[in-house]
């Protein structure tokens, strides 16, 4: 059986956890500082290590995440439900130019909130 796609202005259940778990280590690090990651990397070096690793690993892109255009824009087809099998060159072009699209949108209002900032 097939889990239900979350709509998408929806949070995933996964966003909702991680979002949730982010907000209570953040809270913890403002009650307990840097000192606590201090002892931390005194008393346990391996589980530093791990845990820094872990972080970085999440903020740091994948180098199998860097896709061309095509694979992105089936991607993005796929993400709607569409099967790649129903998908034509035509429909995956257009995706890759909706991505384009949302993409100088998105540098637009990037560059507005900076201009406001600066």
């Amino acid at each position: 059986m097939k889990k239900p796609k979350p709509k998408l202005n929806e949070p995933s259940a996964r966003d909702k956890l991680s979002a949730s778990f982010v907000k209570a280590l953040q809270n913890d690090f403002e009650t307990y500082g840097v000192e606590t990651i201090e002892k931390l990397r005194q008393e346990n070096a391996k589980a530093y290590v791990e845990i820094a690793a872990k972080v970085i690993s999440t903020i740091e892109p994948k180098a199998e995440e860097a896709k061309d255009t095509r694979s992105i824009a089936i991607g993005l087809l796929k993400d709607t439900g569409m099967s790649e099998f129903e998908m034509s060159e035509e429909d995956i072009t257009d995706a890759a130019k909706a991505r384009e699209i949302l993409i100088n949108e998105l540098l637009a209002i990037r560059d507005r909130a900076q201009g406001l900032i600066q």
